[in-house]
């Protein structure tokens, strides 16, 4: 009976929905205003998230070490802090993002390899990790924008949509040096994804035309 319980614990903690779920509540509590009371609830939903996840790691985890728990984890316990009662500033909360990186479990029922060579740098699912880490680097991005800049989230995604694709119109632009400096590494990356994005789309056509 115990055993049962325990896996209904497990496939749900690896469920698509309870992944998506941590992250939606991740991104609420990062971009939304929250009151102290409304922070320590999510805080709170993260320990027991951190928890249940800490009992499933002794329970099936392969090689149970400490460096192990650590390496799976560190961000999730830096993320059950309640921030929100220690004079840092609402900045350190942008490490709670680092939860939408669970996104890259939803990988696990794919038959593909998802470390990416040059044999599957094309693949679908190598796509879609990349996909998952860009977002996540461009939330980020919006989020230090928003900050630093003392603008509206809509104006610093509108800020990082502008720069990603390099078109630039100039009405939200950067004064900050952080920011300045945000830029010019979106900049780049906006470039070399376009490029990959063109050697995807030549590689889908190579390969049927091949059949």
């Amino acid at each position: 009976m115990i055993n049962k319980n325990i896996n209904i614990f497990y496939k749900i903690y690896n469920s698509d929905i309870y992944t998506i779920s941590i992250v939606i509540l991740a991104l609420f509590s990062i971009f939304f205003p929250l009151t102290n009371t409304q922070d320590l609830c999510i805080d709170a939903i993260f320990i027991a998230d951190l928890i249940l996840s800490t009992f499933l790691f002794v329970k099936y985890a392969k090689k149970k070490s400490i460096k192990a728990y650590f390496k799976l984890h560190t961000f999730d316990i830096i993320s059950c802090i309640p921030l929100q009662f220690l004079n840092i500033g609402k900045l350190f909360r942008f490490v709670r993002l680092v939860r939408t990186t669970r996104l890259l479990r939803l990988n696990r029922t794919s038959s593909f390899s998802i470390k990416p060579t040059l044999t599957n740098l094309f693949k679908f699912d190598t796509f879609k990790e990349l996909f998952i880490y860009f977002a996540i680097y461009l939330i980020g991005n919006a989020y230090i924008f928003e900050e630093i800049e003392h603008t509206s989230f809509l104006n610093a995604i509108y800020w990082v949509m502008t720069t990603i694709t390099t078109v630039g119109y100039g009405d939200v632009s950067p004064t900050h040096p952080t920011t300045k400096i945000l830029s010019m590494f979106l900049m780049i990356i906006g470039v070399a994804t376009m490029g990959y994005i063109n050697g995807a789309i030549i590689s889908v056509v190579v390969t049927q035309n091949k059949k």
